[in-house]
């Protein structure tokens, strides 16, 4: 039996490509064409807010609204290049030009944080992974209402 995803791919695969594009391409202008440090920044975001450890009804106003969250998980660079696949000594350097920009920092335990212009200086790839979030998310639910029909592409 077909999943969703495969059952509807007309539907949700040109969501997906358009907004994996498009977030992709502007990562790596973010990032000044490596992707391997916005991959690197993405583990540091995902120990920040782990999904384990975020309340459900936590929302993107929450995250803007609140300075002192504090879901995250410990987080080094051995970590970092075990979940990447990245080698440790190129995880540093890119972590290194990251902390120069104050991208990320370290906390009191030398644990890896966002830093403090991070969260500003990346939040339109935020938002823009919030909109291609949204447009899988509303593809679905035509799916899912019988109105595979309608509007197929963001």
């Amino acid at each position: 039996m077909p999943n969703i995803a495969e059952e509807h791919f007309s539907l949700l695969w040109p969501r997906h490509v358009e907004g994996m594009i498009a977030l992709l391409s502007e990562l790596r202008d973010a990032f000044g064409g490596d992707l391997d440090a916005a991959l690197i920044m993405a583990v540091v975001g995902a120990a920040l807010l782990p999904a384990d450890r975020l309340p459900v009804s936590f929302s993107y106003a929450d995250l803007l609204a609140r300075k002192n969250i504090d879901f995250r998980k410990p987080l080094n660079t051995l970590s970092i290049a075990q979940v990447t696949g990245i080698p440790r000594e190129t995880v540093r350097r890119k972590i290194a030009k990251m902390e120069e920009k104050n991208w990320i920092a370290r906390d009191s335990k030398g644990h890896w944080q966002i830093g403090s212009r991070g969260s500003e200086d990346l939040r339109p790839m935020t938002e823009l992974s919030l909109k291609y979030i949204s447009s899988i998310a509303e593809g679905l639910d035509l799916a899912r209402n019988g109105k595979a029909d309608a509007l197929r592409i963001i």
